[in-house]
């Protein structure tokens, strides 16, 4: 088997994988209050206080008139909050306080989720699960470029 369908088996299986996870984790945002896209909506305010509709609509990769309907559902509902400022054709939003209990509730139950899953593991694999992430973080370009050196063999990844 070449590196390039080695390559490919592999993308298809980390594919599977993070649809799988997403799918698991999603099921934590249950009787909270919340979809997951209300989650990420609510995070990307919270880490960039002022956005705007059209804004979020980019970053989402939604349509405004989309984007719209979902900040005025938030709004309704005491999540976010908008500001017109001086500009009047432009609304700055911003987290609530219950926005942000709401995304530390989805936030706690994700992480407790995963966490009970990696207790399962051994402590081999449970390195070889930081060396997989920290190569993610380098592929989806969160990560600057670091060498690990795993415990798995002493090979520089």
């Amino acid at each position: 088997m070449g590196h390039g369908q080695h390559a490919n088996d592999l993308a298809h299986q980390l594919q599977r994988l993070v649809l799988r996870l997403n799918r698991e984790l999603r099921a934590h945002n249950a009787g909270a209050g919340a979809s997951n896209a209300d989650a990420m909506l609510l995070a990307e305010v919270r880490h960039s206080p002022g956005l705007g509709v059209s804004e979020l609509a980019a970053i989402e990769n939604v349509s405004r008139s989309v984007m719209s309907e979902r900040v005025k559902r938030l709004e309704l509902a005491g999540l976010i909050a908008s500001d017109p400022g001086a500009d009047r054709r432009r609304i700055a939003l911003t987290i609530t306080e219950a926005g942000r209990d709401l995304l530390e509730l989805i936030t706690a139950r994700r992480r407790a989720w995963m966490a009970e899953r990696l207790t399962a593991l051994s402590p081999d694999e449970r390195q070889a699960v930081q060396v997989a992430v920290t190569s993610l973080e380098r592929i989806t370009g969160q990560a600057g470029p670091k060498t690990i050196k795993s415990k798995l063999g002493g090979k520089t990844l």
